[in-house]
């Protein structure tokens, strides 16, 4: 059996997932033009790997030229890769899942880098920063219910004109003390 996060965190699924969560089903024709170098071949079998995990669904069907077209939506409820499965993941898996993480991130980071002007960055929320925090594991536990809980607001709010999409990525990362 293919552990979820191996599922996900593969750099083409987890660009098709993130293409699929930004709230819009989408057809495998329109997925080969946001992907852009992604075959076509090679999508359908990832976007087959994915449906059969149950982590998207097919939502409709459209008559295109006399064929029928899916339309592929996010399983939302099932992108959750469960407690023990992560405990039971290897070293070397964990780092090769951060990094094709680490690597989408920097594609989507580059794409808008590459589209925007610096001048648009701080109007439109565009920032990254690196900040040591010292907490205790109850301040600790209290900082990432106050977070879950300002993005559980949020996080099924639908696109609308007034609304940009912002990617909020984040990763706590425990530094061993040197003292």
């Amino acid at each position: 059996m293919t552990r979820k996060a191996d599922l996900l965190l593969h750099p083409i699924r987890m660009r098709i997932v993130q293409q699929l969560l930004l709230g819009k089903p989408l057809t495998i024709a329109q997925l080969l033009d946001v992907l852009g170098d992604v075959p076509q071949a090679t999508l359908y079998r990832h976007i087959n790997l994915l449906i059969n995990a149950d982590l998207i669904e097919i939502i409709d069907t459209k008559k295109v030229k006399g064929t029928e077209e899916r339309v592929f939506s996010v399983k939302k409820e099932n992108l959750q890769v469960p407690e023990s499965e992560i405990e039971a993941t290897s070293q070397e898996d964990h780092i090769r899942h951060f990094s094709v993480f680490h690597g989408n991130l920097l594609q989507l980071a580059t794409t808008y880098l590459t589209e925007t002007s610096p001048k648009q960055y701080e109007e439109e929320g565009f920032a990254y920063w690196y900040t040591p925090i010292h907490l205790t594991d109850g301040e600790f536990q209290e900082l990432v219910q106050s977070i879950n809980k300002s993005i559980e607001k949020v996080i099924n709010n639908k696109l609308t004109p007034e609304r940009t999409t912002r990617i909020f990525a984040g990763m706590f990362i425990p530094q061993k003390s040197r003292e």
